[in-house]
């Protein structure tokens, strides 16, 4: 049976399109991974995960960086008073523990669209003065940004779609598929 078949009965199946498969983003991983490993070899890498949608990227990708020592952390955000005509305030409900002071910092986002969120959180681990601070996505959307950010390293740009799989979710649902869907028809 299909990943998309497995939605809860609320979620109408017909509107779920395969997008890109587990083993393209295996592919891009082990890029990506191939990639921070010469970058970084012989030094300290602290790898800062955004929860709750980078935890599978995160995972996968450590797996993949070789002759690099490397932290984890993770940092988990909100925007406070959103709606449709405000952005909300963001506000930090898990801070990192780890002291990265002339430390290098790589940031793990599932993805970028708006980078609101993303700027946000450079600019606070930046107050620590790490030596080095970076982004890296697995999915880029740089037609959506409202701010001036953009990844170091990414795995790939996308089409302005919302998707869902590989730790993105829709309502808490879809973060468990190894492959990722569109919304065909956006409520």
């Amino acid at each position: 049976m299909s990943e998309k078949y497995k939605f809860p009965n609320k979620f109408v199946s017909s509107q779920f399109v395969k997008y890109i498969s587990r083993d393209e983003i295996k592919g891009l991983i082990g890029s990506l991974g191939h990639t921070i490993s010469k970058k970084y070899e012989g030094q300290e890498l602290i790898i800062v995960g955004v929860l709750k949608g980078s935890m599978m990227f995160m995972a996968d990708l450590i797996r993949e960086i070789k002759n690099v020592k490397v932290y984890v952390d993770f940092m988990k955000i909100e925007s406070v008073g959103r709606d449709k005509e405000n952005d909300g305030t963001i506000v930090i409900t898990k801070d990192i523990k780890t002291n990265i002071l002339e430390k290098n910092v790589l940031i793990v986002e599932e993805i970028v669209d708006s980078g609101r969120a993303l700027l946000f959180i450079k600019e606070r681990l930046a107050l620590s003065n790490p030596s080095s601070i970076e982004i890296i996505t697995l999915f880029d959307k740089p037609y959506k940004r409202a701010v001036n950010i953009k990844a170091d390293l990414i795995g790939k740009k996308i089409d302005d779609q919302f998707i869902i799989g590989y730790g993105m979710d829709l309502e808490n649902f879809g973060r468990n598929f190894e492959d990722v869907y569109f919304l065909k028809y956006p409520n």
